[in-house]
């Protein structure tokens, strides 16, 4: 949990700068709001998705050991689709530098 808390702090800054940049002054307030509105449509979809999964292993039972056994599955789930992820930002188009000298 520290290990995503830390890869998620290291992320979130630097996305939402590199994702507003490039937008015209008048259109910031709109943009920001978007950006925004999406990050927290993202986390409730990947807490729910999360529950879903840990749900699904457990069945409702408040048996310990297999709490931690859909716990441990829910890991390995949230892990995968995090290097997923990651492997799949080498595939997004590089941006042209047209700053002029």
């Amino acid at each position: 949990m520290v290990l995503i808390g830390f890869g998620l702090g290291m992320v979130g800054g630097p996305l939402a700068d590199m994702s507003l940049a490039r937008v015209p002054h008048e259109d910031a307030g709109s943009a920001s709001g978007l950006f925004n509105t999406v990050m927290h449509l993202g986390i409730a979809l990947g807490t729910a998705l999360t529950a879903l999964v840990f749900f699904a292993a457990t069945g409702g039972s408040a048996d310990a050991a297999l709490n931690r056994d859909a716990f441990i599955t829910v890991l390995w789930w949230v892990g995968s689709i995090l290097a997923l992820l990651w492997a799949l930002l080498f595939c997004l188009p590089k941006q042209a530098d047209n700053q002029a000298d």
